[in-house]
């Protein structure tokens, strides 16, 4: 009777060991994956914002003006360098056939 005690004791110590030690091992490796996933998006946002800050410069609004929308500033004038025609034209020359 005894040894039935002692072993449903030890039984019952182990139970209560084990589950709650497995789930804290499970909640700090999801912890560690969320610190991971947190610095990530801390330093996307943080590249983000310098991307912003530079381009909220008049020099760079500047810029993005110019090269993507062809836009010139009053009194200037736009010129478009277009690339050499890919058709070639050949010289021929005609004979006269003496007719």
């Amino acid at each position: 009777m005894v040894t039935i005690a002692v072993a449903l004791i030890g039984v019952t110590v182990y139970l209560l060991a084990v589950f709650p030690t497995r789930s804290f091992i499970l909640q700090r490796e999801q912890v560690k994956n969320t610190v991971s996933q947190v610095r990530a998006v801390t330093h996307s946002n943080q590249t983000l914002q310098k991307e912003i800050d530079s381009m909220n410069s008049p020099s760079e609004i500047e810029n993005i003006a110019r090269s993507q929308y062809g836009l010139v500033k009053p009194g200037e004038k736009a010129f478009v360098v277009l690339p050499p025609s890919s058709t070639t034209t050949s010289t021929t020359s005609i004979r006269p056939t003496g007719k």
